[in-house]
């Protein structure tokens, strides 16, 4: 077996970023996933990205307006087990692809329809490219940068999300096809992968209760004891600390000359603010005592005092990084531009159902004359039995969350919305995220809770019990911690030989870099993130929206699903390792660079922040600012009629794609007159009025705003409920929606030890045994407990 997903037919018909990441995931681990594509394919035949995305799939060519391009879908389609599409629902229903008509004409297949916002809701009709819903939607006002006014983001964080809500909601259909016996709908768009992202940052409670602060004199964490920004020392390069570590602040303050002026905080530190003297020390001073040493020189001593610290690098610099080579995450393949080029390779490790490395992109019609080789394979096909039936797609499943802090618990999290029992297992203390209320709610809402002292032979003995009928253990500790308290794969293995075992470890349960801190956004600096959004030859901004807490999350619930389908089609467990730098080498897998080191970048901010080309960017206008994509030779002719330009189109230099790509300043100068000469309005009007994509930027974030929404709360994407610690409360509700079995909000983040004495209940203690845990190794100590 070849990948966990070995025998999967997948038939991509969709354009974008987004599918295109999804697919590749799904190619990546054994799939094979055909690429339909107009024959010619598209704008992006020769790009970079293409290169990096299309790896490992097949190309079949069809033009779908023509009776004989139907006919090769209709055929790809009649042994296919998935369907990827964006037409939205009019093209579709144009060449018969739309859900209906292909659901009754194959039942059993997953269809996947990825959109700009969604078939249904007052935004479906606009048009879907990432930059423009960053505009629309106020996150080119949320993201820092170097100038003022709306910044373009140079990360593509929310095609990244979507493209990681899209996989986990096509694996979770076909979970339950497996169980149910038939295919449904997957809908997902930029807007959810939006909101997914969000979940992290954004939510409202009476309370007014959030880690961030984002007004007032101090924004960001303002006087808490917290440093993670960028820093440049001595030889100009740059490093990012992270002090969230107990103790780190204080230890850090010593070794930067600050330690007579820094309170020593018994307990946790970001529980004591910073009086004037340390916050003047910590915004103002500490910047200037980071440039009297070189990076390297920090980072040992660092490391030496167990401070969490890591190099920035621009992505291309992070083939060399020492744990990446040991992990050996990237691959080679053969390029007729450049010989051999470098790309990020499948980044889940399994102990048994280990991928191939993918092949190199295909040139469009590269299998036109292979479709007679494709079969479906018997091991993807529907088995339902008596009473396997489920209405939610993880129904049944049982996982034990032992992490802590916010990535593995985010996991567990977007499993227990798809209908999975998750029973978090936190310290008498608790988790040391719970102050920090947002972020606790976001990655642990509807679970069930069991406080434990795992350092005890007794709770040892009640999480083995635990472990004893679960399917999947999830855990985020450094390597050899989990030994230590009965928690390490071969302790659990032999207690149920049935277990998926899933480690979300920092870096690695080995090599150089495994048994450093991890946090975020340090490792989004070490993959290159923090310079992709900053603009050619800038220093590296603060940070981007997207982290490495969120990645992880996201492909740790891919993880555990593509084990769980191993598990099924095969009877295997397995250990399966997903690390933090693993997720975030992912999101810049679009990205490659030759042997030599150099960057082959699939797109390049420029300077200014305005965008990555001409066509794909921000302009200035009169009073502001209007957000534009144009892509392909019929909307660029749009776009010359609706500025009046009719010698726009006909001019040699930007005639063609490779024309205007070799012209890109001349016709970034003509667009930016011709900008500058009209209002917001009045050029979004033009544009709109003649089908060029087109957005006026927010100039503040909506995600407050859209947790008041109406349509938002009526298709479940935002909830409301009433949090016994926080009040009643709006937060980002399901992303993935799945039209036979959905999803559900089972309620807020549970208190600490809230199940406690139900969980040993169900695990067979008497009521004597469970009152007697409950006044010792389940016993809160008092300061622990919050009043509601």
């Amino acid at each position: 077996m070849v990948g966990p997903l070995d025998g999967l037919v997948v038939v991509d018909a969709s354009w974008g970023m987004p599918s295109a990441v999804s697919s590749m995931m799904l190619a990546d681990y054994g799939a094979r996933v055909i690429k339909l594509e107009r024959p010619g394919g598209g704008h992006d035949e020769n790009s970079a990205m293409r290169k990096s995305l299309d790896r490992g799939k097949w190309s079949v060519q069809a033009d779908l307006r023509t009776d004989e391009g139907r006919r090769i879908a209709e055929q790809l389609l009649s042994t296919a087990d998935v369907f990827i599409e964006s037409f939205g629902s009019g093209r579709a229903k144009d060449f018969g692809l739309d859900y209906e008509a292909v659901h009754a004409r194959h039942p059993e297949l997953v269809y996947a329809s990825v959109t700009g916002y969604g078939n249904e809701g007052p935004l479906a009709e606009r048009p879907g490219y990432e930059a423009l819903l960053n505009a629309r939607l106020g996150q080119m006002a949320e993201q820092g940068g170097h100038r003022s006014g709306p910044i373009f983001m140079g990360h593509p964080t929310v095609s990244y999300g979507t493209a990681f809500i899209t996989t986990i909601g096509i694996l979770s259909a076909l979970r339950a096809r497996k169980l149910n016996g038939t295919g449904q709908k997957v809908d997902t768009s930029l807007l959810d992968g939006m909101l997914a992202i969000s979940s992290m940052n954004w939510w409202w409670n009476e309370k007014d209760i959030s880690y961030l602060a984002r007004s007032g004199t101090q924004t960001g964490f303002g006087n808490k004891r917290l440093i993670t920004d960028p820093f440049q020392c001595a030889d100009g390069k740059w490093l990012t600390p992270h002090t969230g570590g107990p103790g780190s602040y204080k230890r850090m303050m010593d070794l930067l000359g600050f330690g007579d002026q820094t309170q020593t905080i018994d307990g946790p530190e970001m529980s004591v603010p910073l009086n004037d003297i340390e916050l003047d020390i910590a915004r103002n001073k500490v910047p200037e005592a980071f440039k009297s040493r070189n990076r390297d020189e920090w980072l040992e001593m660092f490391h030496a005092a167990d401070i969490a610290a890591l190099p920035l690098l621009h992505p291309e610099e992070t083939f060399e990084d020492d744990q990446v080579k040991f992990a050996e995450i990237a691959i080679e393949l053969p390029d007729e531009d450049h010989g051999t080029i470098r790309q990020i390779g499948p980044v889940i490790r399994f102990e048994k159902s280990k991928p191939a490395t993918p092949t190199a992109a295909p040139r469009p019609g590269a299998h036109d004359t292979r479709i007679g080789e494709i079969a479906r394979s018997p091991i993807w096909a529907p088995a339902p039995t008596e009473g396997s039936a489920v209405v939610s797609p993880l129904q049944g499943v049982k996982i034990l969350d032992f992490s802590s802090y916010f990535a593995t618990g985010f996991a567990a999290r977007l499993l227990s919305d798809l209908g999975a029992d998750v029973i978090k297992i936190e310290p008498l203390v608790g988790d040391q995220m719970r102050p920090l209320g947002d972020l606790f709610e976001g990655a642990n809402r509807g679970k069930r809770n069991i406080a434990l002292d795992m350092r005890t032979k007794e709770g040892q003995e009640i999480a083995h019990r635990l472990v004893a009928d679960a399917d999947v253990v999830l855990q985020n500790y450094r390597p050899g911690k989990a030994e230590k308290i009965g928690l390490g794969y071969e302790q659990l293995k032999a207690i149920n030989p049935n277990l998926l075992y899933a480690y979300l470890p920092g870096f690695g349960s080995a090599g150089p870099k495994s048994s450093l801190k991890s946090f975020a956004p340090l490792v989004s600096g070490l993959v290159g993130l923090n310079f992709e959004g900053s603009g050619k030859g800038n220093p590296p901004i603060r940070r981007v929206i997207g982290n490495e807490d969120l990645y992880n999350g996201f492909l740790g619930a891919v993880t555990v699903l593509l084990g769980l389908h191993h598990r099924i089609n095969t009877g295997e467990a397995q250990y399966v390792e997903s690390p933090q730098l693993h997720s975030s080498l992912f999101v810049i897998s679009e990205h490659s660079a030759d042997l030599d080191g150099n960057a082959i970048p699939a797109h390049e901010l420029d300077s200014e922040q305005n965008g990555w080309s001409p066509l794909y960017r921000l302009y200035k206008t009169s009073d502001g600012w209007i957000c534009i994509a144009v892509f392909g030779d019929a909307a660029f002719g749009r776009l010359a009629v609706a500025l009046n330009a009719a010698d726009l189109a006909t001019d040699e230099r930007f005639a063609t794609k490779a024309a205007r790509v070799e012209n890109a300043d001349a016709l970034a100068d003509i667009l930016g007159a011709a900008f500058a000469a009209l209002d917001s309005a009045g050029a979004f009007k033009l544009l709109d009025d003649n089908k060029v994509p087109a957005e006026v930027p927010l100039d503040y974030p909506i995600m407050p705003e859209l947790l008041w929404e109406e349509w938002a709360l009526d298709s479940s994407r935002v909830v409301e409920h009433h949090h016994p610690e926080y009040g009643w409360s709006r937060e980002v509700g399901m992303v993935i929606h799945l039209s036979d079995t959905p999803g559900r909000f089972k309620g807020g983040s549970p208190q600490l030890g809230q199940h406690s004495a139900e969980i040993l209940a169900e695990l067979g203690y008497s009521a004597g045994e469970v009152d007697s845990f409950m006044a010792t190794v389940c016993k809160l100590p008092t300061v622990a407990v919050k009043e509601s």
